[in-house]
């Protein structure tokens, strides 16, 4: 059955700060109870001291754990823990820049391959005019030369 208690009654009771009470308030994790419609504008709810003593052993667990809880970390191994650390982001930025370039460097290349085969494009179709022309010319010989052929055959005899 849950015990109520005023939230100054409380504060007193548990030793910590009204604001602290009126935070877990906000945030929904005690229960209260009002007399006004809405509890939030109670300036003076009552507490569920049940929620609160749950609230503040998980905070006092999670906070301060005992010896048997932890384990102690020498003092070098933390050192180098953090030179590592601060080594590896370096390494990190480093690897970040470099791939940037590369990015960089791909969307260029892209680019010059994409002018590259625009060029390539129109080289095929000079490539084709020419073939054509040369099509042309051919056969507009091929007509010329049978019959000045003709003629000069033909006068001779």
């Amino acid at each position: 059955m849950a015990n109520w208690l005023s939230i100054q009654a409380a504060a007193e009771k548990y030793g910590v700060s009204e604001e602290l009470i009126r935070e877990r308030i906000r945030l929904n994790y005690l229960t209260i109870s009002s007399l006004r419609r809405d509890p939030f504008e109670d300036p003076d709810p009552l507490v569920d001291t049940d929620e609160l003593d749950r609230a503040l052993e998980l905070k006092s667990i999670q906070s301060y754990p005992d010896d048997e809880t932890i384990e102690r970390i020498p003092r070098g191994h933390l050192d180098w823990i953090y030179q590592e650390n601060s080594r590896l982001a370096k390494r990190n930025d480093d690897l970040r820049e470099e791939n940037y370039l590369h990015v960089q460097w791909e969307a260029k290349l892209k680019a010059d391959l994409d002018k590259m085969i625009e060029l390539t494009d129109r080289l095929n179709s000079l490539h084709q005019k020419i073939v054509e022309d040369y099509k042309s010319t051919l056969s507009s010989r091929f007509e010329f030369w049978p019959s000045f052929w003709h003629l000069l055959f033909s006068k001779k005899k």
